[in-house]
């Protein structure tokens, strides 16, 4: 069993540690790198946004213990005809611990943030996907655009 929750302040210590682990994972962090200087930038990234509202993440927790991960970055662009709001998201730490992959976790995280997005002015939604996330999106559903996958509404 498991619970999805909004992150606060008290949970940016195991928000960096899995961004830190989902970079080693997918090679953008060297194995055996500490991310010392990369997880200083990101408590201060983290401490930052999280307040303000620019950057939300949810948790997937199982018996007080944060299992699954996820974030949005909110943008404000200039409004256009296809999004007169101008407000975009950008989907990104989506995070499985591998003992907890193949349960539905990361599928209840995409649904939902984007519940939770449909209900603001937020019209897209935008991510780049590892391979084995694709389908989890795709399920979702984004569809691939030429650089990244995203949903529109």
């Amino acid at each position: 069993m498991y619970q999805i929750r909004l992150a606060t302040l008290d949970d940016v210590d195991e928000l960096i540690r899995l961004r830190l682990d989902f970079l080693k994972e997918v090679g953008s962090l060297k194995e055996g790198a500490d991310g010392g200087e990369l997880g200083a930038s990101m408590r201060d990234y983290l401490v930052r946004k999280l307040p303000a509202g620019e950057f939300l993440a949810w948790v997937a927790e199982s018996e007080g213990a944060i299992v699954a991960t996820s974030g949005v970055t909110l943008f404000e662009r200039p409004p256009n005809g296809a999004n007169p709001a101008g407000l975009e998201a950008y989907l990104s730490n989506m995070y499985t611990l591998p003992d907890w992959r193949s349960r539905g976790l990361g599928t209840a995280l995409v649904a939902t943030i984007v519940a939770h997005l449909k209900a603001t002015r937020v019209r897209r939604i935008w991510l780049h996907a590892t391979e084995q996330g694709r389908p989890v999106y795709a399920r979702a559903g984004f569809v691939p655009s030429e650089t990244d996958m995203e949903l529109v509404w």
